[in-house]
């Protein structure tokens, strides 16, 4: 499985948290579509650097929850 690679020059730990919330899905069997997951995830990571959150961790906990409530509501009729 390969993904994007995600760099945020503002905060160091945006990387990691990515790289984080991408394994831990990859691995839970999430990912349906390579491409939208990791845009989304990019998208979200960077959106919590813009508010100030440096804690990697809960910045891939935060971005691991969105992307299982996106996919979730995704699958509703």
């Amino acid at each position: 499985m390969t993904h994007l690679i995600f760099s945020d020059y503002r905060n160091p730990a945006a990387e990691q948290a990515y790289e984080i919330a991408w394994d831990y899905l990859a691995r839970a069997g999430t990912i349906r579509d390579e491409f939208k997951a990791c845009v989304f995830l990019a998208q979200r990571v960077a959106v919590m650097v813009d508010q100030g959150q440096t804690n990697r961790i809960r910045m891939a906990n935060r971005a691991i929850t969105e992307y299982q409530r996106y996919i979730d509501e995704s699958d509703d009729p």
